[in-house]
């Protein structure tokens, strides 16, 4: 699934919300009408699947669990080591 929102998108929904039409919305921001209806409902569309979404990874830890978890791969995962010590680990493996 995949979820998106433009800067286009944001553009207009703080415009809407300041009460313009979207006549008025397309010519400040040089665009078609028939796009400004296209994003705005892309956005009302969107915005609340990814606010779920964020709630959800909130109500798990994040951001702050991302970065520690992030920092124990770090130490549990290979990393790579001198030329000389990779290359006596791939004759011994």
């Amino acid at each position: 699934m995949q979820l998106r929102i433009t800067s286009q998108m944001c553009d207009v929904l703080k415009l809407i919300l300041q009460g313009k039409s979207c006549y008025a919305i397309a010519r400040e921001l040089d665009m078609d009408p028939p796009s400004i209806y296209v994003s705005y409902h892309a956005a009302k569309e969107n915005l609340p699947k990814i606010d779920k979404m964020l709630t959800e990874l909130k109500a798990l830890g994040w951001p702050d669990k991302l970065a520690q978890v992030e920092a124990e791969i770090r130490t549990k995962s290979p990393r790579r080591r001198a030329k000389g010590t990779l290359e006596i680990a791939m004759k011994l493996g």
